[in-house]
């Protein structure tokens, strides 16, 4: 059989995030409020205080059995204690005890009472609940669908400081999710929400500097906004950076930046940077080559579905470089490449399996 070689293509491919939910923009919130010093003492003159009928006393013991901050959470007793809050009127507590009856936390899940309590903490002009009814009333969760309804209550909610309403805003007009495509409006939320360094927002405005999308096109400025958010952790702005920095976009090429930030992004569990910097590590590019690493970095990409490191992870194991020789590894995942249509995985499998006859 002939030598197979392995041809090493640095696959760089930028992605728009359709996921509206990394972290917690698409999803209702709590209020969560404690902060404890010496549990024992605290929660028994906690308990006192909210069996007497104070308020915040109950909402605290509420926020702390929810946590289970020096007990053990129990959403029976967190619920019993919201409901007390509630009940006298508290508007974090109602929205506490809202997002409860919303997942279905110490209660059977009630999503129409949930929103008929997050309409009593709204309506008292508390931020969160506005920004938790605007969620229910955009996914028609306990009603039907009422867009305009959700807009006003996101730009209530987003005029108080909650810059994950904003964000939500621009991610509607941006893909025109329930009102009409507008790249220039959802710039302008996102803008809103980056102005509380939400992480997101700022990674929609290097996207949208990037290629001019609703935005003048600025590499410039789109690697201003990939660090800003990839330095408070959001993945696909640290990928994107990885790419910008490879590639030598809007900045001279520097494989160390790129390396660093496709490491990053990896380590968070992106199949994308897992597969780029097992690349670096394969070529030497901004790391010291080292086979091993790169066989690393294919595996953890390959076992989440990278052809391309399914691709190469097949030819290590074929050439034995970085890992021990092993046919069968090759052919496995040679035949999960093949499997995903990739024509040159495909000849190697049937050139191997023609020598195996």
């Amino acid at each position: 059989m002939k030598r197979l070689s392995c041809l090493l293509i640095l696959l760089f491919t930028f992605t728009v995030s359709a996921d509206l939910n990394p972290k917690e923009s698409n999803k209702s919130r709590i209020e969560a409020d404690v902060s404890i010093q010496d549990p024992q003492s605290f929660i028994a003159t906690l308990t006192l205080s909210a069996e007497r009928g104070d308020k915040d006393s109950q909402f605290q013991l509420g926020n702390i059995y929810q946590q289970g901050k020096g007990v053990e959470a129990n959403n029976i007793r967190a619920v019993f204690w919201f409901q007390k809050a509630a009940e006298q009127g508290l508007a974090k507590a109602q929205n506490n005890l809202a997002y409860m009856y919303q997942n279905g936390y110490g209660v059977q899940p009630d999503l129409k009472q949930a929103l008929a309590i997050y309409k009593l903490a709204a309506e008292q002009n508390y931020a969160l609940a506005q920004y938790n009814l605007g969620l229910m009333l955009k996914n028609g969760e306990g009603t039907d669908k009422n867009i305009p309804k959700a807009i006003w209550y996101f730009t209530k909610a987003g005029d108080q400081g909650i810059s994950d309403a904003y964000l939500n805003l621009g991610v509607m007009y941006y893909f025109g999710d329930g009102v009409k495509e507008d790249k220039m409006a959802a710039a302008d939320w996102f803008s809103k929400a980056a102005k509380y360094a939400n992480s997101e927002a700022q990674y929609y405005l290097g996207l949208m500097s990037q290629y001019g999308d609703g935005l003048t096109q600025d590499y410039v400025a789109a690697i201003y906004f990939y660090t800003q958010s990839a330095e408070q952790g959001y993945v696909p702005a640290m990928y994107n950076l990885g790419i910008m920095y490879a590639t030598g976009t809007g900045t001279k090429p520097d494989n160390v930046k790129a390396a660093k930030w496709f490491t990053q992004a990896a380590e968070a569990g992106s199949t994308d940077a897992q597969y780029d910097i097992g690349v670096l590590y394969d070529v030497g590019g901004g790391v010291e080559k080292d086979a091993s690493k790169a066989v690393a970095w294919y595996t953890k990409a390959a076992e989440q579905g990278s052809v391309d490191a399914q691709y190469n992870l097949a030819i290590k194991y074929l050439e034995g470089e970085g890992i021990k020789k092993s046919r069968e590894q090759a052919l496995y995942w040679f035949r999960k490449a093949a499997d995903q249509g990739d024509v040159d995985a495909k000849a190697y499998l049937d050139e191997l399996e023609k020598s195996d006859n």
